[in-house]
């Protein structure tokens, strides 16, 4: 008798986790929103974040060398002249991302934007420290 408690304990309990909301895995990268983000370990964020940096710097870079030589010294010229856009380390976005996406309003917005949101706020704060 006890064992069919815990059988129908654990089916219970694997029905109602399957019912919880859950990021579609196939769902394509333009459409990840603050839903996604927040649904995202720790780790998974930082290597998103990661991803999304090396994917600008590339799409930058992509424009100054035709080959894989003028692409490493394109990405090695931005890196030594602080010349990305997205000129801060994984782990500076991964924060102020999280502390964008804590605001409720903000949850529908693509990850995308976020990045450029939180770029343009660090760039300004940036700027009016330099004054």
């Amino acid at each position: 008798m006890i064992r069919w408690w815990w059988a129908a304990l654990g089916a219970a309990g694997f029905l109602a986790g399957r019912a919880l909301p859950q990021p579609d895995p196939d769902q394509h990268w333009l459409g990840r929103t603050g839903v996604d983000w927040k649904a995202m370990g720790p780790d998974a964020r930082t290597a998103y974040a990661e991803g999304f940096l090396a994917g600008s710097a590339l799409a930058q870079a992509a424009g100054h060398g035709s080959d894989s030589a003028g692409l490493s010294e394109a990405l090695a010229r931005l890196r030594r002249g602080g010349g990305f856009r997205f000129p801060y380390g994984a782990n500076v976005y991964t924060s102020r991302i999280n502390d964008y996406y804590w605001w409720e309003n903000h949850l529908p917005l693509p990850t995308w934007y976020a990045f450029w949101e939180v770029n343009a706020t660090l760039m300004r704060s940036s700027a009016d420290s330099a004054r």
